[in-house]
């Protein structure tokens, strides 16, 4: 089985961040038996029912993704795991890119996927794909493939961070081949393997080589070894032309062996690879240059002539490069049967070939198993905000799939971006923003989602030729947007003043179903030379050629004056109400002072007034002649009486007043009578 990965592979830096956006995010149960009860998801592609297979592990149907189509392999019975004899492809009738979007927790993760053709379409050609996770490409498949692996298949894997809660696994067509692929395993390991301090969590290390010095191949899928990794081995003999290698095994228990951070398994290290005295065992590695790569070395000392430290002692040379000296496992792990595993990272390969040699200083050289991992950065990613808006546009324009807007809009940057979408690195350069966005004549329909105003380095946006509805947003044109073409859709309402902002200099609205007043600002974009079109919007009004507004009219509703008139003339409505009410009431008390009433009544006031002040000036009379003489008191008194009777009707006010009056000159007059004036 060939487990080696045949990647064309990107350098760039930073990380994907990938929220909300997915072509389907998996909704599946977890395993929780990796190391520390990690997650372990494990998709049957192109599969139909969840099984679990004779090594206990557990595989769902990838019913939850929904692009691409299944097929089966040709000829079934020649793959003995069920996962691999089913696939999902993606015809480029669906579109270039289509992921696999898995919801998981944060954390670092072993990826591994089979691919397989096997003539399933009945065309003899082997498909041109790349692979991505987390948006950097991983592998990179070549018509025509290995005819070995073409028929059987090829596992690969690798180890990547996932920070944003989904693994995404993501295949890009070449030409017009459709990509294939026939398993997903997402299993969760510890966060400090493989050296995870000093690599960061910026780097995906992709495989190139597991071996065994072993008699078989044996890990998770192959045999019932126990590997919490999820690893597969895969045996030497492909690897190493040496001649004259002597296979040593042991049943001891290895100490070291399944522990954390790595959990290398212990069937790896009970079997080794060894020559004769101060010999040399070669291995040869395919890989790509100028790449970084990590190698680990796993020994342990199983042999029975070897009791002491000195007695093994050897080399290890990589290509021309010696970067062990002396390796005494012995001394190293302070007996027989303990792991050992050394590492080294070689920098820039400048060659397709790695060769690792072992030579031994004393005594035999000796090896149980090897990795080499390739060294990749995580591509920078589109800004969190950014994705988001773009998921957002995706979901209300309904953008058709062929149109390939799955995973992340930018990366990874060997690929195109999504259909009609360019990108450029933001002010920072900390990561990917959309500048472009040219989706012109794609059928498109829904509305445009507001979230668009979230693009803040959009520079030019041409929707025109669809058939979208729905209002433009407002904020639409502000930011560094520069050309908006929204023509020739089904556009409704009112067009926002942002559409007039200075820095624009094309605006084509033209055929849509837009009404209300056109924004004044919008008219200066002619004014500094730029160019707008607003015709066959018969619902639009202001500068010709188009019809004047009416007075009342603005923008989206009344102007402010119409506005005024209409509170006016609602408090002057108001005040006539009341005038009635008053009315009304006065009618039915005509004689109340408190009441307002119409001038008649007003004169017949005015009337009682003046024969009150003839009253007082009367009293003043009437007291000088009580002083006079008793008898023109008293007529003056009836007839001041008399007076009085007949002003009955009177208000309560006036009567008091009156009555207190008549009391004064009463006392007056009794006063007068008991003490008459002297004589003067």
């Amino acid at each position: 089985m060939d487990l080696r990965g045949r990647s064309s592979l990107v350098r760039l830096s930073v990380r994907l961040l990938l929220l909300f956006f997915s072509v389907c995010a998996l909704r599946v149960s977890a395993q929780t038996t990796g190391p520390g009860a990690g997650v372990v998801i494990r998709i049957d592609c192109g599969g139909f029912t969840n099984f679990t297979n004779q090594f206990n592990e557990t595989w769902i149907a990838d019913s939850y993704f929904t692009g691409g189509l299944v097929s089966a392999v040709s000829e079934p019975d020649n793959f003995p795991q069920q996962q691999e004899r089913t696939i999902r492809y993606f015809p480029i009738s669906l579109g270039k890119k289509h992921c696999y979007v898995v919801p998981v927790p944060t954390g670092r993760y072993f990826i591994r996927m089979y691919f397989v053709y096997d003539n399933y379409d009945h065309k003899w050609t082997t498909p041109s794909f790349d692979v991505s996770v987390e948006g950097t490409v991983v592998f990179s498949w070549r018509s025509p493939w290995d005819p070995d692996v073409a028929k059987r298949g090829s596992y690969s894997d690798l180890h990547a961070f996932v920070e944003d809660g989904f693994a995404t696994v993501c295949l890009y067509s070449w030409a017009t081949d459709a990509p294939v692929i026939g398993s997903l395993e997402i299993l969760q390991v510890d966060d400090e393997s493989y050296n995870a301090d000093s690599t960061g969590r910026e780097v995906i290390l992709v495989n190139y080589g597991r071996i065994t010095a072993g008699n078989s191949s044996f890990g998770a899928g192959l045999s019932n070894d126990t590997e919490l990794g999820g690893r597969a081995w895969e045996i030497d003999d492909g690897y190493s032309p040496t001649s004259g290698k002597i296979l040593v095994t042991t049943t001891e228990p290895i100490r070291n062996a399944n522990t954390a951070p790595n959990y290398f398994p212990e069937r790896l290290f009970q079997s080794s690879r060894v020559v004769g005295t101060n010999g040399s065992i070669q291995y040869r590695f395919i890989v790509d240059s100028s790449l970084d790569y990590m190698l680990l070395f796993h020994f342990a000392e199983i042999g029975m002539d070897i009791s002491g430290p000195g007695q093994r002692v050897f080399s290890v040379k990589v290509n021309d490069v010696v970067i062990f000296p002396q390796v005494d496992i012995f001394n190293v792990t302070g007996g027989n049967y303990a792991a050992l595993t050394m590492n080294y990272t070689y920098r820039n390969l400048s060659d397709t070939s790695l060769t690792v040699t072992f030579t031994g200083v004393n005594s035999s050289p000796l090896i149980c198993g090897m990795e080499v991992l390739a060294i990749l950065e995580i591509e920078i990613g589109t800004d969190t905000t950014e994705a988001g808006a773009m998921q957002s546009l995706k979901t209300s324009l309904q953008v058709p799939d062929r149109m390939g807007w799955n995973g992340d809009p930018c990366t990874p940057s060997s690929w195109d971006a999504w259909e009609g979408v360019s990108c450029t690195l933001d002010n920072a350069k900390n990561s990917l923003v959309i500048s472009r966005l040219d989706l012109s004549s794609q059928g498109l329909k829904g509305f445009i989602s507001d979230q668009i105003t979230q693009l803040k380095y959009l520079t030019f946006l041409n929707f025109s030729n669809n058939d979208i509805g729905g209002s433009i947003p407002n904020g639409l044109g502000e930011g560094t947007l520069v050309s908006v073409d929204l023509s020739y859709n089904s556009l409704t309402g009112t067009i926002p003043e942002s559409l007039g902002s200075a820095q624009l200099t094309h605006v084509l609205l033209n055929h849509n179903l837009l009404s209300g007043r056109v924004p004044e600002t919008l008219y200066s974009i002619g004014v500094r030379g730029g160019s707008i079109n607003l015709l066959n919007n018969q619902g639009l009004c202001g500068v010709p050629p188009l019809p004047a507004c009416p007075h009342f009219w603005q923008d989206s509703g009344l102007s402010a004056g119409a506005k005024a008139g209409i509170v006016f003339a609602s408090f002057l409505g108001a005040a006539v109400l009341v005038l009635l009410v008053c009315f009304c009431l006065k009618k039915r008390n005509p004689d109340d002072d408190y009441n307002f009433g119409l001038p008649h009544q007003l004169a017949m006031r005015h009337k009682r007034y003046m024969m009150y002040r003839a009253t007082l000036q009367s009293n003043n009379e009437d007291a000088h002649m009580m002083r006079v003489s008793p008898e023109v008191n008293s007529v003056k008194e009836k007839r001041f009486i008399e007076m009085i009777e007949g002003m009955r009707d009177e208000t309560p006010r006036f009567i008091s007043q009156i009555r207190d009056s008549k009391a004064r000159i009463h006392s007056l007059s009794h006063l007068y009578l008991s003490h008459p004036p002297g004589p003067t």
